[in-house]
């Protein structure tokens, strides 16, 4: 994607360093221009230093962390976490936000105290990237749960630009209707093996139309049904075999009631995308 810009929100926690290193290498990756912002929601800080000091300190890590890193693209700002950070992405004209994981912090050594990861993710009007570790991706396999809503397709084709040069994993999940019913009510073993093999075959024909109905190359995507209910605490385990270097997950349809568990215990990359019908998939605007 042309002209990728990227915003970094940062709180100088312990992961920040990381979360740099990271944005680094994907503005390296994808040629995007990378700005940084930092939100001082205390004014406690403010009684012994005053907003420049501590706006040339921080730039002084921010330097030392990442040569990409222009002076003019780092934004030292007061206020609510969440709402600065949308402003900031908004006037900047970013693609994408990316955060660190802070579960972990304690919020007294935090300065984005009373914030958390979910609260600039839903004030967010652009994807928020969530990082999950310390390993460096390129970011070419993306698993992408979908349950074939319109809201899922839009998704994929703001991802299929963002990432244009990744394979897209569209992993469809089904069941069998009244499964464990089945025996009960007096099928016997063969009705019962048919009946999952439609079930499956309805499925595959289900994501195969969905897939057409994206107009996106077709070899960038890989259809995925597997026999499943949806579940954030055995998501990552069940589909660790097909190696993605990044999960995108949408918070609106179906899948959005677990979106937010997903995230909170994913070991991999996150990527949350909120659809917003009004703009346009192409170019994220």
């Amino acid at each position: 994607m042309q002209n990728f810009t990227l915003l970094v929100a940062i709180d100088f926690s312990e992961g920040t360093k990381t979360l740099l290193k990271k944005a680094h290498h994907f503005a390296e990756k994808f040629e995007a221009t990378l700005h940084v912002v930092h939100v001082i929601e205390n004014e406690l800080f403010q009684k012994n230093k005053s907003h420049e000091e501590i706006a040339e300190h921080c730039w002084e890590i921010i330097h030392a962390s990442s040569s990409l890193v222009e002076k003019k693209h780092f934004y030292c700002l007061d206020g609510a976490v969440d709402k600065t950070i949308q402003i900031v992405a908004k006037t900047i004209g970013a693609h994408m936000v990316m955060i660190g994981d802070n579960k972990e912090k304690h919020p007294l050594e935090a300065i984005f105290i009373g914030s958390d990861t979910k609260a600039i993710i839903k004030k967010s009007s652009i994807p928020v990237f969530v990082t999950k570790n310390h390993t460096l991706h390129n970011y070419t396999t993306i698993l992408i749960p979908t349950d074939l809503s319109k809201d899922s397709a839009l998704m994929v084709q703001h991802i299929e630009h963002l990432f244009p040069n990744a394979l897209l994993l569209l992993l469809h999940l089904y069941s069998v209707p009244f499964e464990f019913r089945l025996g009960m009510y007096g099928f016997n073993e063969h009705e019962i093996m048919n009946f999952h093999e439609e079930s499956r075959q309805a499925a595959e024909t289900q994501l195969n139309l969905f897939i057409k109905s994206l107009e996106i190359p077709l070899k960038r995507v890989v259809p995925i049904v597997r026999k499943e209910l949806l579940s954030s605490e055995r998501f990552e385990e069940n589909h660790k075999d097909l190696k993605a270097d990044l999960v995108a997950i949408h918070t609106t349809g179906n899948i959005s009631f677990f979106a937010f568990d997903l995230l909170e215990k994913s070991k991999n990359d996150v990527l949350i995308y909120k659809v917003h019908h009004t703009h346009k998939a192409h170019h994220g605007h």
